[in-house]
């Protein structure tokens, strides 16, 4: 499942992020704050098989995924989506429970504790699109 955020007319340059997370009620939090705070061009995706079949339609400029998907973990995703060319240089925020920094540092991947605030998201996706 994954639902794509219309573009806003008035914004030329709206940046696109992949949503990840296994948790609907999550999910769908984060896509009011991403698209109603920060006017981002939003997709969902609720598993990593899911989001795969996302990348064939939609081209994000930054990943926001959970570590713990229900088919597969966060790191694995990562390595799926850095196969693939276009995304070897892509912002990705991991966000989990139990996340350690192990493979964190060379995968080019910022991490997000859960449970975070609203202000660390939205500082560290402005980073990200800063970098």
């Amino acid at each position: 499942m994954w639902h794509l955020q219309q573009e806003n007319s008035n914004n030329y340059a709206i940046k696109s992020i992949l949503v990840i997370e296994g948790n609907a009620a999550l999910r769908n939090l984060l896509w009011e704050i991403l698209q109603n705070e920060m006017l981002y061009q939003v997709v969902l995706a609720s598993s990593g098989k899911a989001a795969l079949n996302a990348l064939q339609t939609v081209t994000p400029q930054l990943f926001l995924l959970d570590y713990g998907l229900p088919d597969m973990n966060g790191l694995e995703l990562v390595e799926r989506i850095r196969s693939m060319q276009v995304y070897e240089q892509t912002p990705i925020l991991l966000m989990g429970e139990l996340l350690t920094k192990v493979n964190i540092a060379e995968q080019h991947i910022k991490c997000l504790h859960k449970p975070f605030g609203l202000n660390d998201l939205i500082e560290l996706i402005g980073a990200s699109f800063a970098a």
